[in-house]
């Protein structure tokens, strides 16, 4: 009995060793199911990449060259690969000025809007080149975004009725506190949204900015006349100044170059005070010898002026006198 029962707890161990083995080689098996899982199908790699795409700002409406972008005409979307100059915020666009008209649907590139000197403008300013050499540009020493003083220097004019012994070379200040935008290659720092030489070509611009000829200012639109005249008549010299300095000349105590189109004659009052606006007096012009100083006595005449008279006041409009003692002349 002994016996028997000792050959079947051999059988016993034997079997469960065989079933031990059994398991351990079908857990080492991979299941059909997850062999398959890894292989993926054409549509499924055609969305993987959507799903770990990079986001971009892309129009929602169409967006018309020349006017602000708005920040309701924009949406953040996910594309497989960003195109070149892509933005990542739509804080980067808001605002910004489209070159051409941008459909619904685009995404926004860098090259799509408006960017290097133009955007660097201020209201009221126009961008102005002025030749410069080592000397009118502070040997050499002027950089993108400093602040600098423009002074006029005139030579004696020409057969001067006050005869060859009469000087009437002048040198004073023209413009004041104006802002170098590009002095030769050099720009105003970009935006690292915007469009920008690489650091390797501008490096190289920079060591031979000694060669600069022009320098780029913002000047406002009714001081363009006097700079492109004295430029032609005369010599510019830029005079370096200090950032915070806000310092100007007081033109109210000077009088003004007479202007080369004078206002019509019958403008009333209220139509005269419309008709000085920086653009309107830019485009009215002055002449070289109110630039030099030479014909201030005539600068601008109103429509009506009022002469005290012995008996009364005379009153000249036109070519015609009245006063207030009833007497009328041509």
């Amino acid at each position: 009995m002994q016996k028997i029962t000792r050959i079947a707890a051999i059988l016993l161990v034997s079997l469960a060793f065989v079933l031990a083995v059994l398991a351990f080689s079908l857990g080492r098996r991979t299941p059909p199911a997850q062999a398959a899982a890894p292989v993926a199908t054409p549509a499924a790699q055609t969305a993987a990449p959507q799903n770990n795409g990079v986001p971009v700002v892309v129009a929602t409406e169409a967006l018309p060259a020349g006017k602000a972008i708005a920040f309701s005409a924009l949406r953040m979307a996910t594309a497989a690969q960003a195109p070149p100059g892509a933005f990542v915020s739509m804080d980067q666009v808001v605002g910004r000025l489209p070159l051409v008209g941008i459909p619904a649907g685009t995404p926004i590139t860098a090259d799509l809007l408006a960017h290097g000197v133009a955007i660097q403008l201020m209201p009221g300013e126009r961008a102005l080149a002025v030749p410069v050499d080592e000397v009118a540009g502070v040997g050499n020493r002027i950089v993108p975004g400093d602040y600098v003083d423009v002074f006029l220097s005139l030579k004696n004019p020409p057969n001067t009725a006050f005869g060859q012994n009469h000087d009437l070379s002048q040198t004073r200040l023209l413009l004041s506190r104006l802002r170098v935008l590009a002095y030769g290659d050099r720009n105003l720092p970009v935006p690292a949204s915007s469009i920008a030489k690489p650091a390797a070509e501008q490096t190289v611009k920079n060591e031979v900015a000694e060669a600069a000829r022009t320098a780029v200012l913002a000047v406002p639109v009714a001081d363009i006349d006097q700079l492109l005249l004295g430029a032609q008549n005369g010599k510019l010299t830029l005079a370096l100044r200090y950032p915070g300095d806000a310092n100007r000349p007081d033109r109210q105590w000077f009088p003004q170059p007479p202007v080369v189109l004078a206002p019509l004659a019958y403008l009333d009052g209220e139509q005269h005070q419309q008709v000085h606006t920086p653009d309107n007096d830019a485009f009215a012009g002055i002449d070289g010898s109110g630039l030099a100083g030479q014909s201030v006595a005539l600068a601008r005449t109103p429509a009506h002026r009022h002469v005290d008279l012995a008996g009364g006041v005379e009153i000249i409009r036109g070519t015609q006198r009245n006063d207030t003692t009833g007497n009328h002349s041509p």
